[in-house]
């Protein structure tokens, strides 16, 4: 069972995961951890990277405003991406 809360700061999502900036309610330390996107929105449990005390953290998911815009982004890449193979074919 945890013993600590680990209390999320900050963070931002990437492609892939989820930068976060938390603190941890044992020694007050704040410290970096990236996660796997896979797993946004859920609680996880880990031990704290400075005083070694396991705990938990819910991590952020992303809100409809914040996924619309990165599924935006990620279509301009991709048709971006597209042009640039045809017009290396020619």
């Amino acid at each position: 069972m945890a013993s600590a809360i680990f209390r999320v700061q900050s963070h931002k999502f990437s492609q892939d995961n989820i930068q976060t900036t938390l603190v941890c309610s044992k020694c007050d330390e704040v410290f970096s951890k990236e996660f796997l996107i896979d797993l946004e929105g859920q609680t996880i449990e880990f031990k704290c990277p400075v005083c070694g005390a396991p705990g938990e953290a819910d991590l952020p998911y992303k809100s409809a405003e914040e996924r619309e815009e990165f599924e935006e982004d990620f279509e301009e890449v991709e048709e971006e991406e597209g042009g640039e193979e045809f017009e290396e074919e020619y």
